[in-house]
């Protein structure tokens, strides 16, 4: 499922995520060893030229919009369906997660591998962007939103998540993460832990809780030496194997319903080395 979804203007570079890794092969990729594969194409989308709004909360109607039609084509999935969805920013875990949870019974558990939080709301936000709200929303925080999914809020509960790969949070963010229910392993825990310790315990902490699980991966988890075609990259990332790790381990839980792609922007991407990074890594865990 492509999702071209952003929510400011200075970042539709994320949106051309789709149609550029569509053209570089990510479907073929993805049937390599599927018993069966449908392309749901792209979910349609607001196109955003100048951002309006109030400065903590900036393009909400389009960002509502949006949401309810990613609502709608996520709940056409079948309930024994694994699901790619190639964004797109972050934010489009709202209307997906609200779909999903009318497909998928029981309760979803969450892995979000991010070097951000995206766990403002307005009043914790300084620039007033969506993308780094998505998280917050999905669990019920921030403003109310359209009908359709304010009635299924929160749509996770937030012991069900567990946070990997931190290194960039506001302050008022990283407040509200820590004391949080969700599990938090920063870079930092993870390069003390060790992945392979932080893949078991979150792949054994969700499968106690969750009847199904979807893994989040904004591409700027990884370090910008492998993955430079982002709009926020930060280092001490993780590398495309230690990603590989994580994601293989929740894999043997059989438990793994959705697989998010997001962030990557090809604008950005000047060599292709970030495009490159991100279709071996989707190869090596997919195919």
């Amino acid at each position: 499922m492509g999702i071209p979804i952003y929510s400011l203007s200075e970042y539709r570079g994320m949106a051309a995520a789709v149609s550029t890794l569509r053209a570089a092969g990510i479907a073929r990729i993805l049937t390599k060893s599927a018993e069966s594969f449908v392309d749901f194409g792209d979910v349609e989308t607001s196109e955003i030229v100048s951002d309006t709004g109030p400065k903590n909360l900036k393009n909400f109607p389009q960002f509502l919009k949006d949401t309810d039609n990613l609502a709608a084509a996520a709940d056409k999935v079948g309930a024994e369906d694994f699901v790619f969805c190639v964004g797109g920013g972050c934010e489009l875990i709202v209307g997906t997660l609200a779909g999903f949870k009318r497909v998928f019974n029981g309760k979803p558990g969450v892995v979000w591998l991010d070097a951000h939080g995206d766990f403002n709301t307005p009043e914790t936000s300084a620039s007033g962007y969506i993308g780094g709200m998505g998280l917050a929303m999905a669990c019920g925080r921030g403003p109310r939103l359209s009908p359709r999914v304010e009635t299924a809020r929160p749509l996770l509960t937030e012991e069900n998540i567990v946070h990997i790969d931190s290194r960039a949070l506001d302050p008022a963010e990283y407040q509200a993460m820590s004391t949080s229910a969700m599990k938090l392993y920063s870079s930092e825990a993870v390069r003390s832990v060790g992945v392979a310790e932080v893949a078991r315990d979150t792949a054994n902490y969700l499968n106690d809780r969750c009847d199904w699980i979807i893994c989040h991966l904004d591409v700027d988890a990884i370090d910008p030496e492998f993955n430079p075609g982002v709009n926020f990259p930060e280092p001490s990332g993780m590398s495309p194997i230690e990603v590989t790790t994580i994601v293989r381990t929740l894999q043997r839980t059989g438990k793994l319903r959705v697989f998010n792609l997001t962030a990557y922007n090809p604008l950005l991407d000047r060599d292709g080395r970030s495009r490159d990074t991100v279709l071996n890594l989707v190869e090596e865990l997919f195919s």
